[in-house]
Order: C-alpha cells, then sequence, then structure tokens
C-alpha cells in the first residue's frame, strides 16, 4: 500500500466511538460522531496557494475533514472541520510533511510516515507539545486510531477510535 492508496481508503463517510482518557485528571470520557472525510486533489487553489508560504513542494493534496458529535446525556454538542495538507518527501512518497489547519485555531506544521505494516502515523511537534496519532485499517470498512499527547515529554492524554465505514446498500 501506498499513500495515496491509504488516502483513497479514508474518503467516506464514517461512524466513529472515542474514548479517552486524561491522566492529568484522571478522567475517562467516551463520544460519539459522525466524520466525513473528502480528498482535495493537488491542484486545489488552497494547496497551491500555501505551498510557497510554508516552502512546501511535491503536493499529494488534502483531507478535508468534517465532524458532528452525538454526545452522550449532558453534554454540548459539537461540529467542526479541518484541512491536511499532504506534501511528500523527494526521496520517498511514504513519508513527508503535513500541514494542518482548523478555523480559529493555529496551523500545525507536522510529519507523516507510512510503515511497512500498513498503518498511517501524523506526527505534530510545537514548542514542548508533541501529539502522535496512528491510523490502521482493520478491514476495508474498519478504521482504528489512536492517540498520544505529550506535553513536556510527559504523556498528558490518550485516546482510541473505531470508525466504522457507512455503506449505502446497492439495491436492484
Amino acid at each position: 500500500m501506498n499513500i495515496n492508496t491509504f488516502l483513497e481508503n479514508s474518503a467516506g463517510e464514517w461512524f466513529s466511538q472515542r474514548s479517552t482518557y486524561n491522566i492529568v485528571n484522571n478522567d475517562v470520557d467516551n463520544s460519539k460522531a459522525n466524520v466525513t472525510i473528502n480528498l482535495l486533489p493537488p491542484t486545489e487553489a488552497d494547496i497551491t496557494s500555501l505551498s510557497p508560504e510554508y516552502n512546501l513542494t511535491l503536493a499529494l493534496g488534502s483531507i478535508e475533514s468534517k465532524w458532528d458529535n452525538s454526545p452522550d446525556w449532558g453534554k454540548p454538542k459539537q461540529q467542526g472541520d479541518s484541512l491536511m495538507f499532504m506534501f511528500r518527501d523527494e526521496k520517498d512518497d511514504n513519508q513527508g510533511k503535513i500541514l494542518r489547519i482548523v478555523k480559529n485555531k493555529d496551523n500545525l506544521m507536522g510529519r507523516y510516515i507510512l510503515a511497512e505494516d500498513k498503518s498511517l502515523t501524523l506526527i505534530i511537534e510545537k514548542d514542548s507539545h508533541y501529539i502522535e496519532e496512528r491510523i490502521c485499517f482493520a478491514s476495508e470498512n474498519l478504521r482504528l486510531r489512536n492517540t498520544i499527547v505529550k506535553n513536556n515529554g510527559q504523556v498528558m492524554e490518550t485516546s482510541f477510535y473505531s470508525e466504522i465505514r457507512r455503506v449505502i446498500k446497492n439495491e436492484e
């Protein structure tokens, strides 16, 4: 599998369930969300305009993610979206840089690595913060993700996601 195939396999509508453990507060949280992932081509205007600003070349394209959670009783509803631009390394298509943009938040630069086991790892480091997310497919329509958030090298939070693709059955 190469990075393009991995990204193509990620496109679609997903039902996501998340469990988060906040180590600092000794708190566990669970939530559900509908997630839509769209792939945008490397010729997308946003990519071509951002490439020189961040000194990036060799664009693979971008991933547009939208989420709409259906929280447990008593929790506020959250909706949002983000763009993640991907730029391959000159020598290796399966690793490179990412630029993540979320409205009203700082743009974050990081890197990606597609491992031999077909898992994609996204790493973002800013100041003393470190975020690592690993994504893999258990099957064509089941994605698994886990994240680790560190501050000054200390693990602050971990999350596990299971995501099931919504498949529309063709009736003939």
